[in-house]
């Protein structure tokens, strides 16, 4: 026996009989790294405080989910108990491991060493089974890169015009101009009902971009709603193959309402409204209430005059005093994070809901109607974190099982490296929420079986007995539609 086979066997023997990765006895992992020289070396003969509950040693955790660099493949795990999940659920503690990596082998594929560790208390911290796709912000706000996010995720949808933007399939466009929030909100339900993209433009007509955009996306013909000079627009669009057509010329916010609630109708058999004030958290709340009437296919009243005209009954977004004299219901929630939340599940609760597509920003974005193009409900979170959105995503899972895709913002309040890292948890289950434990705690810890090394196989209950794996060789009433 080789000198270099004899170091690997003593290792692998010495780390199937110890802690995992405890420094209480070391030679085995230590010999292995003799030959990369007496800094390594020293180094590992300090003494190492534990990084997480369960796992003891130099190796650091990851800063996210992600083992997926051009040098990295997953290794397989091992389980630790005894107080490292507060749900006293089993941890999951994994190897990402990079090809000659300077550390210890750890429970990696040959030639490749431990990079970092990944953990869990809830399903295989391996497991990424659902995209996050993120849309950037840029100077002029998230148009394009939305569009584009939802063009590239048209294909995952079911094909519900009413529940989703899957401008993929449709070969129209919603235009408002882009100095009249009000007609933008009015407009997004319009867009929402027929599957097609919403743009804005200057009163003259779109700039070339857009137009590209638009005859990439295969639009053969553009709606306009609001004030725009519809003559320049005609000859802009004809001299790239589309049509021009208005559905309301105007100024007056109410006279809009009316106009493009009577184009959905012709549409949709709808029998509500949004109601949307001008002001205090109703009119803070305007894109996130597009959002949900998007997504649905309910017409946006702009105003109470704007209610009572289209006569059908409402759902009032926010607390302001309105009463347009028409059947209601009123939204509860005080704050505009909280009303995020609560537009959200109305719209995933409503028959005919996709609920495996949402989308995540941050509170104070001030661009949050081309967020409507993703064709999902809009949650709000903390600047810079998570916040209350983990519980809820999590909670949003065991109502419909797992959500496939999560859009997020990049840009003025994204989340941070560790609050993406909790993102990543709640979608995929992994409860980082319910880690504890002090350094050194959760021993001891169990080889995972032979069977559950594959990725997505690691067991989520109930400890191994010490001894018995063998070695290893190496909707509610107020947001329910009546159409």
């Amino acid at each position: 026996m080789t000198t270099d086979a004899a170091v690997e066997r003593l290792s692998r023997w010495t780390a199937a009989r110890t802690t995992r990765r405890s420094f209480l006895n070391r030679l085995g992992q230590l010999a292995v790294l003799v030959a990369a020289g007496p800094t390594i070396a020293g180094f590992l003969l300090r003494r190492a405080e534990a990084r997480v509950c369960g796992q003891s040693g130099v190796t650091p955790k990851c800063n996210t989910f992600d083992c997926n660099g051009i040098d990295d493949v997953w290794g397989w795990c091992w389980y630790a108990s005894d107080g490292c999940c507060r749900n006293d659920g089993l941890k999951k503690i994994c190897d990402c491991c990079t090809v000659n990596y300077p550390n210890v082998h750890g429970y990696c594929p040959s030639g490749t060493n431990v990079r970092c560790i990944v953990e869990s208390c809830g399903t295989d911290p391996r497991l990424l089974h659902v995209t996050l796709t993120p849309v950037t912000w840029e100077l002029g706000g998230y148009t394009k890169a939305a569009i584009a996010s939802g063009r590239l995720s048209a294909s995952q949808l079911s094909g519900n015009q009413t529940s989703t933007n899957g401008f993929g399939r449709s070969t129209r466009a919603v235009i408002a101009p882009d100095g009249d929030a009000g007609a933008q909100l009015i407009a997004a339900p319009l867009a929402g009902t027929l599957g097609a993209p919403l743009i804005t433009s200057a009163y003259s007509g779109p700039n070339t971009a857009d137009i590209s955009l638009l005859v990439e996306l295969g639009v053969s013909k553009v709606l306009g709603v609001g004030r725009l000079d519809a003559a320049a627009l005609t000859a802009a669009f004809a001299s790239s193959g589309i049509d021009y057509q208005v559905v309301a010329d105007d100024t007056d916010h109410t006279a809009l309402s009316v106009a493009v609630a009577a184009a959905i109708g012709a549409v949709n058999d709808i029998n509500r409204t949004v109601t949307i004030t001008t002001s205090g958290l109703s009119a803070a709340a305007g894109p996130l209430a597009a959002a949900f009437a998007a997504v649905n296919g309910f017409p946006v009243a702009l105003g109470s005059a704007a209610t009572a005209a289209i006569g059908l009954p409402t759902v009032y977004i926010g607390p302001e005093p309105t009463d347009a004299g028409v059947p209601s219901e009123r939204t509860s929630a005080t704050t505009l994070q909280a009303l995020s939340i609560e537009l959200a599940d109305m719209a995933l609760t409503a028959p005919l809901a996709d609920t495996s597509r949402l989308t995540l920003a941050p509170e104070g974005s001030g661009d949050l109607i081309d967020l409507v193009n993703l064709g999902t409900p809009i949650l709000l979170h903390p600047p810079g974190l998570l916040g209350p959105l983990e519980q809820w995503i999590q909670d949003h899972s065991l109502r419909y099982g797992y959500v496939e895709e999560v859009f997020f913002t990049r840009g003025p309040g994204e989340l941070t490296t560790e609050q993406y890292w909790h993102l990543q948890s709640a979608v995929n289950g992994f409860r980082v929420d319910q880690l504890t434990g002090r350094p050194g705690e959760g021993l001891p810890v169990y080889r995972q079986p032979l069977a559950e090394r594959p990725i997505g196989m690691a067991r989520t209950d109930g400890a191994l007995p010490v001894g018995t794996v063998d070695p290893p060789s190496y909707w509610t009433d107020l947001g329910q539609t009546l159409r």
